[in-house]
């Protein structure tokens, strides 16, 4: 085999390892995220596969990794500019404050888990630490080339119930309205009612029983909303064109999707008025609402492409090398000091020390994991609810003295309203008639999202249907069982109204948290998501602290009889001084940066002034051009420059040494040396 021969192996190889480097960084970092936030992660997944609200979290990373992939050129350039700028820190400031965002990151995250609602502190949580590793692992110019990809992470934080709630009622009533007008207008006998619960459409058959359609939520189209959010987030962003043009394809995209919600709720009632509600209700409407979402964002697309002329998919042009590129390529320098080009040759980016520090983070994750775990929802040990005899159950829960605990029923209607998997009803009777009954609520599903709170059941949706809660509330708020693992519980304390029939005038003590248990159905047994409610109705207002007491020493008992997973904590600290670790290393991060932009401002106008008085003809003339080029282009390259400077060579004579006085302004810190963006590919320039 000749020397032309071996040339293409050795090419293949050589970018094998290019790529093979920042592979490898890149699987240790998502390990490091893993080792830490998998039960998150896990709980997300199965919330974006069983709720309908959340099933837009499935596209959330896979849209991330696109827009990381896009910007891969510029967050690598970024990354390998320190060491072109030829600075060596042993320790920079950057690294402080990357190291001090993953304490807040791991603190927030920890805090998170003495909440009743964990899984969205625990998400800002991980954005928190994925700037906080780029910080440490790279500098801050990587961080600005992909904090939007960092930050599109916050669309895996379930939406608020109050708001999905509130804005989904408004949003029913408002279709329902339409729709009606709309079938009307075509003829359909039509009927809308509202009169109990969500706004209903009945069509008036002569022959057949009426059938009704009910706009609730999930047909009001809120959750399509929620997910065309982020998909209007990610479109403006890779879209080419100026920003005024951008931000009017959101209010364009939020007017569209009623109006193609409003036709599909008209087409799901016309086909059963024409065909059967059987064919309307199992085929068309069970695909009709991604299929909407997806007719939506192609209109969105087209018009951002036809109309506002932007575009969405342009090909890069490709950057011409100058006669010095390929003696930059041998040299293994990531930027080729002419043109700017940037090789990304990895082999001089990935330095000892880079490694060093991903290792380093990669084993405080594990010991941090190891020894200071917060899981989400504490497992259960040694027990198995069951489907098929619930009344078996009672076992799972413990016997307290005075106290006998029944099994009463099973409520399926509720079951089928919430779609949960069980909903069970069990109660302590007291021998002595003097003490309460406390009832024991039980209910199990495989989404946390199906398993509502007292607050969304008696408030929440009551205000985002237009009504007055059916409740008066008077009290709610966290309390906590147990410490390792944290298991936070919440108060609710609540009044019925006069007119609510044989609970008038009651107030009803409420102490419920949320677990994870073993669950069998028939043959197979899995983990299930419980909600566990103890109750307790008294009409003495006096009692009302004594009864909330009682509910909450029997909520520790049983949390305690069903012996969570345990992890012996190296370190405990109360919630007080998690809250004031927590702000103090964010403040420190802050002061930090803050330092060190101000050092940077007055270190650059001193030596301004020092230039001026002190400067040569010939260095103040090359910064004169080098501002006046860069008001034309911002590409001002060393081989701009120097092509700017040919004239004023050729007509007085002198002879510029350009390379050295441009080294020797930076050394000045004059100007310096950073990276522009075009068409997501960098450029090497020099920045007055």
């Amino acid at each position: 085999m000749g020397q032309e021969g071996l040339e293409l192996p050795r090419k293949l190889a050589v970018e094998a390892r290019k790529s093979l480097l920042p592979v490898a960084s890149i699987s240790l970092v998502a390990l490091t995220v893993l080792i830490l936030y998998w039960q998150d992660l896990l709980i997300l997944a199965n919330e974006a596969l069983q709720n309908e609200a959340t099933n837009h979290i499935i596209l959330v990373p896979i849209l991330a990794a696109f827009l990381v992939y896009k910007k891969r050129e510029l967050a690598g350039a970024s990354f390998a500019i320190e060491k072109f700028r030829r600075k060596n820190y042993i320790f920079s400031l950057s690294e402080a404050t990357g190291i001090a965002l993953c304490l807040s990151a791991f603190l927030l995250y920890w805090y998170g888990s003495f909440t009743f609602y964990p899984i969205e502190l625990h998400v800002v949580s991980l954005t928190l630490f994925l700037i906080g590793v780029t910080l440490t692992l790279s500098n801050v110019k990587t961080l600005i080339a992909i904090i939007f990809p960092i930050l599109f992470l916050l669309f895996l934080m379930p939406p608020p119930t109050a708001i999905t709630l509130t804005a989904g009622a408004a949003l029913g009533d408002f279709n329902a309205q339409a729709s009606y007008s709309l079938l009307k207008l075509l003829g359909v006998p039509v009927t809308l009612s509202s009169e109990y619960g969500p706004p209903t459409i009945l069509i008036n058959n002569p022959s057949e029983r009426s059938a009704e359609f009910a706009v609730d939520q999930a047909c009001s189209g809120i959750y399509s909303l929620i997910a065309f959010a982020m998909f209007a987030a990610f479109l403006i962003y890779i879209v080419k064109g100026p920003y005024r043009k951008k931000i009017a394809l959101v209010p364009i995209g939020f007017f569209m999707l009623p109006i193609l919600n409003i036709l599909r709720i008209s087409l799901i009632v016309l086909i059963a008025h024409k065909a059967s509600a059987e064919i309307a209700m199992t085929i068309f409407h069970t695909y009709s609402g991604w299929l909407m979402l997806s007719t939506g964002m192609l209109l969105l697309l087209l018009i951002a492409e036809k109309i506002l002329h932007m575009k969405i998919y342009e090909p890069r042009s490709k950057i011409a090398t100058c006669d010095k590129c390929n003696d930059a390529s041998r040299n293994n320098d990531p930027f080729c000091s002419n043109c700017g080009i940037f090789h990304g040759n990895h082999q001089a980016s990935f330095n000892s020390k880079f490694w060093i520090k991903i290792t380093a983070l990669l084993l405080a994750s594990c010991a941090v994991a190891l020894t200071l775990q917060a899981p989400v929802f504490a497992l259960a040990q040694g027990l198995t609810l069951t489907n098929t005899d619930p009344g078996s159950s009672t076992a799972v829960f413990p016997q307290i003295s005075d106290y006998q605990l029944n099994y009463l029923y099973r409520d399926e209607n509720f079951e089928r309203i919430s779609r949960t998997d069980a909903s069970f009803t069990y109660a302590y009777f007291p021998k002595n008639v003097s003490n309460p009954t406390i009832y024991l609520l039980l209910g199990v599903g495989n989404s946390i999202t199906n398993l509502h709170n007292w607050e969304v059941c008696l408030v929440t949706w009551q205000q985002a249907q237009g009504r007055t809660p059916v409740v008066n509330v008077l009290e709610s708020k966290d309390v906590q069982l147990i410490e390792n693992p944290p298991i936070i519980a919440r108060s609710f304390v609540f009044q019925y109204p006069a007119d609510y029939r044989a609970l008038a005038n009651y107030a009803q003590v409420t102490l419920y948290w949320y677990q994870k248990a073993l669950f069998k159905t028939g043959l197979t047994v899995e983990s299930r998501y419980v909600r566990i409610s103890l109750i307790i109705l008294t009409t003495d207002p006096i009692e009302q602290a004594k009864l909330g007491q009682k509910l909450l020493d029997l909520g520790r008992a049983t949390a305690s009889y069903w012996e969570p997973m345990k992890t012996q904590s190296l370190l405990s600290l109360s919630i007080p001084t998690m809250q004031i670790l927590l702000g103090s290393t964010i403040i420190f991060a802050i002061l930090i940066q803050t330092t060190e932009y101000s050092r940077q401002w007055r270190t650059k106008s001193t030596n301004l002034k020092i230039f001026e008085r002190y400067g040569s003809p010939d260095e103040k003339l090359l910064l004169k051009r080098i501002q006046e080029l860069r008001q034309k282009t911002k590409e001002t390259t060393t081989m701009n420059i120097e092509s700017a400077f040919k004239e004023e060579t050729a007509n007085s004579g002198k002879h510029y040494d350009l390379l050295s006085t441009l080294e020797n302004l930076q050394k000045n810190g004059i100007i310096q040396l950073n990276i522009i963006n075009i068409q997501d590919q960098p450029r090497l320039v020099w920045k007055p």
